[in-house]
């Protein structure tokens, strides 16, 4: 279930150029933790941390990162799942001459011969969510710092320069429903991101969706005319 291409609004960015203005009015569970994760592509079948089913797409240096924080991360991990030379696909390399190194990784999945197992970092000794994450909290440094880009903004993803939803974002429950507005909700992790040049712009952009929003809803309430 792939979410289709919607409107793309231009901004003034060196690295963002254009965002999907669906952002500002769509929503999102505001809490992964607690929200109780179904697959609307398998008939509602209950999985929590579905999102991260497939693994995650890792960066050079990001993996630097990771393996750097190694012996905290092992720390609170499985005892079987502690060797950091398993916790990366060996076979999962995309070529990608605009990322670090000219490629992006891949995580481990917990069973190899399956895509869907899980990621490998889900097998850590709390009760759910990631462990890198679980790392950080436990050891007492920032979840960024080992945290892969495409987790830190999900269910926002950027690609060509354009801003928008993670082409997963429809296939599961936590889109669509009770929560905040994506933007709203991931405002901090863009900044942090980045940086405030971008926030500005889309603020802009939130403001000018706003108006847009309003002037439909006030013609669509009046009164019809005798």
């Amino acid at each position: 279930m792939e979410r289709p291409r919607h409107r793309a609004y231009a901004i003034n960015h060196p690295l963002i150029t254009h965002v999907d203005v669906d952002i500002f009015t769509v929503t999102f569970a505001p809490d992964c933790m607690t929200h109780l994760c179904r697959c609307r592509d398998e008939g509602d079948a209950q999985r929590n941390d579905a999102c991260c089913q497939h693994g995650a797409d890792v960066l050079v240096t990001e993996k630097a990162a990771i393996l750097n924080r190694a012996q905290e991360i092992a720390s609170v991990m499985k005892a079987d799942r502690r060797d950091p030379a398993s916790w990366f696909d060996p076979h999962a390399l995309e070529v990608d001459p605009s990322a670090p190194g000219g490629v992006v990784l891949r995580t481990q999945t917990i069973d190899p011969d399956d895509e869907s197992a899980g990621c490998v970092f889900l097998e850590h000794t709390g009760t759910r969510g990631c462990g890198l994450h679980r790392a950080a909290l436990v050891h007492g440094f920032e979840p960024d710092e080992i945290k892969p880009s495409v987790c830190r903004l999900y269910p926002l993803t950027y690609g060509d320069r354009l801003l928008g939803f993670s082409p997963d974002f429809d296939r599961y429950s936590c889109a669509n429903g009770a929560g905040p507005k994506v933007y709203r909700l991931m405002r901090d992790a863009l900044r942090a991101f980045f940086g405030a040049e971008l926030i500005a712009e889309l603020d802009r952009v939130e403001s000018v969706v706003a108006k847009r929003s309003l002037r439909v809803l006030r013609a669509t309430s009046a009164p019809l005319e005798p």
